[in-house]
């Protein structure tokens, strides 16, 4: 899947902000503007597509922490340190 022109990038940032305004959709956190980034739901390396229905505004620390898991950032956390001691 091709990646977001910068143009495409910009105005689909600008779109996501005027739909769910600058929080982390994953931690809340209110977000400077370098701190955003832009989060696919379902990760482009399975499949998913940059299409606004799957895509939502993150801070750098989730999206970054989550990688290409479908989990939220802290259940993905969950599961690895359960993963871990059993």
């Amino acid at each position: 899947m091709a990646n977001m022109s910068p143009v495409s990038k910009r105005r689909k940032r600008h779109q996501l902000l005027q739909m769910y305004g600058n929080h982390c959709c994953w931690c809340g956190k209110q977000m400077t503007k370098s701190e955003r980034t832009i989060e696919h739901l379902v990760p482009k390396s399975l499949g998913g597509s940059n299409s606004l229905s799957n895509l939502r505004l993150a801070c750098f620390s989730c999206n970054n922490s989550r990688g290409n898991s479908l989990l939220p950032p802290r259940l993905r956390n969950v599961f690895e340190l359960a993963n871990k001691t059993s």
